[in-house]
């Protein structure tokens, strides 16, 4: 299973499920998606970038974001504007 992301400046940090059920959860709020869906969507999508990523030690976090985002788009598409924005905003 991957155990390290490494970010744009090189850094490695270690992989963590919590830390995208967390960003997916932001995003789907600020999107008004409803709090069960929220949640359904949050574990599901999670657990499949963990499954998919099984047999990895590695990923990059610009890899790993366009995963999330990918399998986010067809749940939610205003989640994945949400996401955006924040995106913009923090940049």
């Amino acid at each position: 299973m991957v155990d390290t992301i490494i970010k744009k400046d090189c850094r490695r940090q270690k992989f963590s499920k919590a830390k995208i059920e967390r960003a997916i959860d932001k995003a789907t709020r600020e999107a008004k998606v409803s709090a069960v869906k929220r949640k359904e969507i949050c574990k599901e999508i999670a657990s499949g970038i963990v499954e998919s990523l099984k047999r990895r030690k590695t990923i990059s976090a610009s890899e790993l974001r366009t995963r999330v985002l990918r399998r986010l788009e067809t749940r939610s598409k205003a989640a994945v504007k949400a996401w955006r924005r924040y995106d913009r905003r923090k940049k």
